[in-house]
């Protein structure tokens, strides 16, 4: 019972995605990829067996061509029981699917010879139409598989057929050398040295691209956070009398930080890899400063002080960093549809952890402040990839 070849051929070119599907080139049937449900009429066979023969244009990199397939589809394939589904019955369904691998080599072969889209149509219907044909023979001489001696004869017809006629390449999905992504996450700064004394460390929002070629790797980060400020006259600003001339409108800062880097993967594994990089590190600070004037309180011979103005400081600099990303991958999939290029595309998320160290020296003040950073960072990651056929 092939059912799935009278599909109306708006299934033309279609992609079976959503289809569990076995692939003759998989290896032989087995009772366990039977999965259909089986029908309630009483009169319904021990099995029923579904394939079919279908095509799709695939990206060869420089061209696209059709490539010719032949597939069980598993849920509309089913077993009543397996005590009472005997050996010689899956040995006739093999026999069906071996028989359909037969069309599939004859329509790739034509394909091969060159064909515009109207007459690899007519060619898949024409085959789809013999295979038929052939199948109803089948089912004829051997009683629906139940006569052994006539399976025993297609068998030795299908398998000459098979040996005689050249396999047609088929295509390999293969992810191609060049990559892109993005990452989002959270993460965490603590400066050292003088701008310790000037800042907090703080948490941090984080998102960057990236672009891979083989195991190199091309990546920029933003990240921003709030730190707390632990000098709130940062550029050391005091009247005639020593007292503050300058204080700050809010407890918190802000920091963000860009970061440019070049890594390279040192171990890279099907579920993890470890990519040392280092590159620039552009850091700038942006806080709110207030300018005091002091007078003094005659009732309480206090001198008190008043804001005078607002103003915006901040300073920045660009200097140079290190970090080790340690990726755990979580998920690969492939696109079911065209993504850039028209081209399907290999999907991979992945956890990453990034523990860095970078430099700065804010010195366009004096005094200036100047040491390193510390931070790590926890992202989501994920990588695509261009398929390619080989």
């Amino acid at each position: 019972m092939i059912l799935a070849l009278l599909l109306p051929l708006m299934t033309f070119a279609a992609d079976w995605g959503g289809m569990e599907v076995k692939m003759w080139s998989d290896g032989d049937i087995t009772w366990a990829d039977f999965k259909g449900v089986t029908p309630s009429e009483k009169n319904a066979p021990v099995s029923a067996f579904e394939c079919t023969l279908d095509v799709k244009k695939e990206d060869l990199g420089n061209g696209r061509m059709y490539f010719a397939y032949a597939y069980m589809v598993k849920l509309q394939s089913y077993v009543t029981d397996t005590v009472i589904a005997t050996p010689a019955r899956l040995r006739y369904h093999q026999l069906q699917f071996d028989a359909l691998e037969v069309m599939r080599r004859r329509l790739q072969n034509d394909i091969v010879m060159g064909m515009d889209d109207e007459q690899v149509k007519e060619r898949l219907t024409y085959y789809r139409n013999v295979y038929l044909d052939q199948l109803a023979d089948i089912d004829r001489e051997t009683d629906y598989g139940t006569n052994d001696s006539k399976v025993v004869a297609w068998e030795y017809f299908t398998q000459k057929n098979l040996e005689q006629m050249p396999v047609p390449e088929s295509p390999q999905s293969v992810p191609s050398n060049w990559g892109y992504g993005l990452s989002v996450g959270l993460g965490g700064i603590f400066p050292i040295g003088d701008i310790s004394d000037t800042f907090d460390g703080n948490f941090t929002f984080n998102a960057g691209l990236i672009g891979s070629y083989r195991r190199l790797q091309l990546q920029a980060t933003v990240s921003y956070g709030q730190p707390g400020l632990n000098n709130r006259n940062v550029y050391g600003e005091f009247d005639p009398d020593g007292r503050p001339a300058v204080d700050v409108l809010d407890n918190n800062a802000s920091f963000i930080d860009i970061t440019v880097s070049l890594g390279y993967s040192v171990v890279k594994t099907h579920r993890f890899s470890m990519t040392p990089h280092f590159g620039l590190f552009w850091g700038k600070y942006k806080w709110n400063a207030t300018f005091l004037e002091w007078s003094l309180d005659e009732e309480t011979g206090d001198y008190v002080s008043r804001v005078t103005g607002t103003e915006t400081r901040k300073f920045h600099d660009v200097n140079w960093m290190a970090g080790i990303d340690f990726d755990i991958k979580l998920h690969t999939a492939r696109s079911h549809d065209d993504f850039w290029f028209g081209r399907r595309e290999q999907l991979t998320s992945s956890l990453r952890i990034t523990p860095y160290v970078a430099h700065a020296v804010y010195n366009e003040h004096n005094p200036s402040v100047k040491g390193y950073y510390v931070g790590v960072t926890v992202s989501y990651f994920g990588l695509a990839r261009a398929l390619k056929l080989r």
